[in-house]
């Protein structure tokens, strides 16, 4: 690979030999390490491109959540370690490569959802406690302050269900489990009053679909399960003007444990998941919404079936999935990474983390990298660990460098 950066810059195309975790070995001011990358003389100092560790949680977590604060930031939140769920939240400072505790949440939780609201504080809502107790509490985090305040209740119990910001600044909750049965209602969060509100109800319950706003500003609820045993690829449209779901296409495939990105074009992405009566099994197939038609086809498939991955739209428009497990034994945790090339449908391999992870978060930087944060790893062990991945496309700011080359003396996780 050859990239012209500035005349003090030299991409070197050396290729290393593959292992399960890492995938080379070179020295840098006499120190061994490891790296999946390609590298990029800065003078006599590397700067590299791919999988690289940064600093680790103050805590173990998995099926936590995580968001981009408005001022570059990412806020984890809550999670589980083992069968307890956890309170705490953590913020993690791209420019430092460092976390700090940012207070304790009321309720631990973990299956819950993050919706970024207008004015830049988070909304954390439902999930499951330490007491298989599904939670209606909502509470809301302030970046400014660094505090949580508790507020008003969801009218419903939820855990497994969806959440996006709409364009009129509300919240939409939709779905998920509420203790007795899967949902079909959807709930509205106003952030000028604090007030929950119902909204129409979907056709079918859903508990694990996946929700995307659309161009148009109607949102995309696809796939999921009603009940203990069945899976959808079922999908409606809601339509925030009207409060009304309709149905749409349905999927080729029926989907849980998917994922899905809207993509530059509008059009929806929906990858991987997993399907099954008795056990589930992961799907490498991806498939494409198109709203101008309200039809799904069929798209290129990854290399490796994944449940309980990420996937994060890149700013040249393909998407980066990560890691993720085969089955629902958990036997088979990747560390693997795949790249969508939204031009052509191709999946294309995007090298291999440092630690093998599923039920992990994935953010995008405003740097343009993306940070991978705990997880379950090996024997399904929730871990501190977190990552970046630097796209090839990148651009290189002096304080990037100097990030990187600080960087560059720590040690891996």
């Amino acid at each position: 690979m050859l990239l012209f950066i500035s005349t003090l810059l030299i991409v070197t195309s050396k290729k290393f030999s593959r292992s399960k975790r890492t995938s080379g070995e070179s020295e840098q001011h006499g120190k061994s390490k490891r790296f999946d990358c390609c590298w990029i003389k800065y003078s006599s100092v590397f700067i590299y491109v791919g999988w690289t560790s940064t600093g680790s949680m103050k805590h173990a977590r998995e099926f936590h959540t995580s968001s981009v604060l408005s001022n570059g930031k990412v806020l984890v939140v809550s999670g589980a370690k083992g069968d307890n769920a956890i309170r705490s939240s953590e913020l993690y400072n791209p420019s430092t490569h460092t976390w700090t505790t940012a207070g304790n949440l009321k309720h631990p939780r973990y299956f819950h959802t993050a919706s970024a609201l207008l004015d830049g504080k988070q909304l954390v809502t439902g999930g499951g406690n330490n007491d298989d107790d599904i939670l209606n509490s909502a509470e809301l985090f302030d970046p400014t302050t660094e505090n949580w305040t508790t507020i008003q209740h969801m009218h419903e119990p939820r855990a497994f269900h969806a959440a996006l910001t709409l364009s009129n600044g509300k919240v939409l909750i939709i779905g998920g489990a509420n203790g007795t049965n899967i949902s079909r209602s959807a709930e509205l969060y106003d952030p000028s009053t604090g007030n929950w509100t119902f909204t129409g109800s979907m056709v079918s319950p859903r508990e694990l679909p996946t929700a995307s706003i659309l161009p148009n500003g109607k949102v995309l609820v696809a796939g999921g399960s009603p009940d203990d045993s069945t899976m959808l690829n079922t999908c409606e449209l809601y339509d925030p003007s009207t409060g009304l779901w309709t149905a749409t296409g349905s999927m080729n495939q029926e989907r849980i444990f998917h994922v899905a990105v809207t993509l530059l074009n509008g059009k929806v992405l929906v990858i991987g998941g997993g399907v099954g009566n008795q056990h589930l099994i992961g799907l490498n197939s991806t498939e494409l919404y198109d709203p101008l038609t309200g039809v799904w086809t069929t798209t290129g498939s990854m290399k490796y079936p994944r449940m309980l991955h990420t996937a994060s739209l890149l700013p040249d428009g393909n998407v980066l999935v990560v890691g993720g497990t085969d089955n629902e034994t958990n036997r088979n945790i990747y560390n693997s990474s795949e790249l969508y090339n939204s031009s052509t449908g191709v999946w294309l391999d995007a090298g291999d983390m440092l630690i093998s992870r599923a039920g992990h978060t994935a953010s995008l930087l405003n740097n343009r990298n993306v940070l991978i944060s705990g997880g379950g790893g090996t024997n399904w062990t929730a871990l501190r660990s977190a990552e970046l991945y630097v796209p090839s496309t990148n651009s290189f700011t002096a304080s990037d460098i100097n990030n990187t080359l600080q960087l560059s003396d720590k040690s891996f996780i």
